[in-house]
């Protein structure tokens, strides 16, 4: 009888062991290996929910390069649009006009940050990263969702994140599409909203369009009106102009909520503009779930991500100078998760933490000075927003 080579027979003696270990590895979840796991080309590597089929390349606006891909979700309702076309700024240099915020020899790289939707992880993952940075934020919260699920935050972590100086602003009731909703239901998701926070000490000043709709509907801007001071959606840019002066092809020489023919105007102090911190863009359907691309869509990986924030944070330096600043950048954040980079989530507003972790520190290494939306106010005698 002819034996096996010594080598085949170790190979086949410790096949029971090699079982095991494999069936370990490809059990754990990926999260766990989200504190040490490096991905190798992970701007290649995308879940095969997520993907069909791929394309070439195609150029951000920022110059950061996604890879383009078709998602399998169907468009819907509330889906959304993110376009690749360069925003309708003035180009670098020019200004409508001259005014502005002095700041008075201090630093006027100036930046925002806000959280919405009411996610428990904002405040076990961002919130000590916020602390690591000495970072105040603005919490958009929806109230009816608080305290109902273990994926949402609690009234005792409102409360924490309040006495700790943080924000926390109105996002409405439950978060609905507010286009869609009759005058009664309107007055008790915006309005309702108000009075929920009074009821648990807060007195919120600010409210926040849900799936960024309703900013230019009347009916809608009239109701945030009677309850509320200002009012932020996400229209996708980088950067809101204090005199909402900036826009190329919105031209305007203030923040006056009607033009002169009665109609409601681009930016006003109830379209605070701003940018979702998205890592897939493009057509995507959006719902409470999440938002899943619908279409030819663009992912960008952490290293990516990095540079798009990057550049976002820096458009305003185009704008401020001579030491003043006219030009604030709004950054809205939502879910967090704990893959090692954000190419493996299909949910475009998903960060990872260590991504946040890494915007944070450069915000905080390159001098910039990361306000609240409380930190915003109005002039109504010159119609025009001002650093507090």
């Amino acid at each position: 009888m002819q034996l096996l080579p010594s080598g085949v027979v170790k190979i086949i003696s410790n096949i029971p062991i090699i079982i095991v270990l494999a069936t370990l590895i490809f059990s754990t979840p990926i999260a766990a290996y989200s504190q040490s796991f490096i991905v190798s080309n992970h701007h290649q590597q995308f879940p095969i929910s997520q993907v069909v089929s791929f394309a070439k390349d195609k150029s951000k606006t920022t110059g950061v390069k996604g890879i383009e891909h078709k998602g399998t979700a169907k468009p819907s309702k509330g889906s959304h649009h993110l376009s690749s076309i360069t925003p309708p700024l003035l180009p670098a240099g020019i200004s409508t006009t001259t005014s502005g915020i002095s700041s008075n020899g201090s630093n006027s790289k100036v930046v925002i940050i806000n959280f919405d939707d009411s996610f428990k992880n904002q405040v076990l993952y961002a919130k000590p990263i916020l602390d690591k940075y000495g970072f105040k934020a603005t919490f958009f919260e929806v109230c009816g969702w608080i305290g109902k699920s273990s994926e949402r935050k609690s009234w005792q972590d409102i409360a924490a994140l309040q006495q700790d100086g943080m924000n926390i602003e109105s996002h409405t009731m439950i978060h609905p599409h507010l286009n869609t909703l009759s005058p009664i239901e309107l007055n008790s998701e915006i309005g309702g909203a108000k009075q929920c926070f009074l009821d648990h000490g807060i007195n919120p000043t600010i409210f926040a369009y849900p799936y960024s709709e309703g900013w230019n509907n009347p009916a809608v801007v009239s109701t945030v009106a009677r309850y509320y001071s200002l009012a932020r959606t996400d229209t996708g840019f980088p950067v809101t102009f204090l005199h909402c002066d900036g826009w190329k092809t919105h031209p305007q020489t203030d923040c006056r909520t009607y033009s002169s023919d009665g109609k409601l105007t681009f930016a006003n102090r109830y379209s605070i503009k701003s940018w979702t911190h998205r890592h897939i863009d493009g057509p995507y359907s959006s719902s409470q779930e999440g938002s899943v691309c619908a279409g030819v869509c663009h992912s960008y990986d952490n290293s990516q991500m990095l540079q798009v924030f990057i550049a976002d944070v820096n458009s305003q330096l185009k704008f401020n100078q001579g030491g003043i600043i006219r030009a604030i950048p709004i950054v809205i954040y939502h879910n967090f998760v704990t893959y090692p980079d954000v190419s493996f989530s299909k949910d475009a507003a998903d960060t990872t933490i260590n991504l946040f972790d890494q915007e944070m520190k450069y915000l905080h290494d390159n001098g910039f000075r990361v306000l609240t939306m409380a930190n915003l106010g109005f002039d109504t005698s010159t119609n025009s927003f001002y650093i507090k």
